[in-house]
């Protein structure tokens, strides 16, 4: 890991100096000589295979910046982890060697450790009330701990599908969870909600998830169903359970110290873009998803099952509970309150 990192920062710095050569200034900023403004060349990365939703919404995007700032603002979009998984984006563009990348769940449990409660599973039951967390009050100290942490601005937010989990055998209710060896990213708040449910957890990273489930290291895993489909976990795991226990977004995040230089009126520019580039993907995050799920039942070897989801988020209430402690104060009592009903 500290060999691939060496690599992709030595990789990265040299791709800086060679813009820095062809005239732009520090974070790819340079003066232009007539009215249109600075010119600006953005390195933005993805962890994610290139037909995911989340990676079109990056093409849509900087296809959009480069549209209305009339060429001025360049973004060049690495995806399928080129430069670097979610955890090594996070060394680069928390140094600025990357401007913008989004992360998913590690957001909240890295970046805004303690103050983000939407990485919990089966706490919130609807992507609405997920993005009411980032409308809060708890939403601008999630954004305040992201930016000390982290150095980044939030850019904004895009849907994704709810997570599914998928396993070598069929499961339809929490007490089969018992014994499942299932595969998680190392986040512990994931690790303890599943294992309080009886299932035994493994931390394994993405990249090698595929062959874990292949030869039996993992019975199963939980992702979203664009994941599940890009990356053919179908073809090793032939049940899917439609569990949808988190609901949650992508978090679009900007290197601080490039976006505070940046002119206000450039900042609105990738701001329009982004909000506009989300839209269109939620939009058609729930077609394209069909779709997807439509092509791995097509030849009739996988089964996707129905489950009584109130059942596991019943199931799960001591592991819920048990992160809710770890939290900050403020995001602890907004957990209660939403309990409350």
């Amino acid at each position: 890991m500290k060999t691939m990192r060496r690599f992709l920062s030595v990789a990265l710095s040299a791709l800086f100096l060679v813009t820095l050569a062809a005239g732009c200034g520090d974070q790819g900023e340079s003066s232009t000589d007539g009215e249109g403004g600075n010119t600006y060349e953005i390195t933005m990365t993805s962890f994610d295979n290139a037909s995911t939703v989340a990676c079109q919404l990056g093409t849509k995007f900087a296809d959009l910046v480069s549209e209305k700032s009339d060429g001025r603002i360049k973004i060049n979009f690495h995806t399928d982890a080129t430069l670097g998984n979610e955890t090594e984006q996070y060394d680069l563009i928390k140094s600025g060697e990357i401007q913008i990348c989004y992360f998913a769940d590690s957001f909240g449990s890295q970046i805004a450790s303690g103050y983000d409660p939407t990485i919990i599973p089966f706490l919130f039951t609807s992507i609405e009330d997920v993005e009411a967390v980032f409308d809060s009050p708890l939403g601008e100290a999630i954004e305040n701990a992201a930016y000390e942490n982290g150095n980044v601005r939030l850019l904004g937010l895009s849907r994704r599908s709810p997570r599914l989990l998928t396993a070598s055998k069929e499961i339809t209710s929490p007490e089969e969870l018992e014994g499942l060896k299932l595969r998680v990213p190392e986040i512990q708040a994931w690790v303890t909600v599943w294992n309080s449910m009886g299932a035994n957890c493994t931390v394994v990273s993405w990249s090698e998830t595929y062959s874990a489930l292949q030869t039996g290291v993992v019975d199963g895993q939980e992702n979203p169903i664009d994941n599940i489909y890009a990356n053919k976990i179908y073809e090793v795991n032939k049940y899917i359970m439609q569990t949808e226990h988190l609901q949650s977004v992508n978090h679009w995040c900007v290197n601080a110290d490039f976006w505070d230089a940046m002119d206000p009126a450039d900042q609105e520019i990738l701001t329009s873009c982004f909000e506009e580039a989300a839209d269109w993907a939620n939009g058609a995050l729930d077609e394209l998803n069909e779709q997807y799920m439509e092509e791995i039942l097509a030849d009739g070897t996988v089964s996707l099952v129905t489950v009584d989801k109130a059942l596991f988020q019943e199931a799960a209430a001591s592991g819920i509970e048990a992160v809710k402690e770890t939290l900050q104060p403020e995001a602890q009592e907004y957990i209660e309150d939403y309990l409350a009903g």
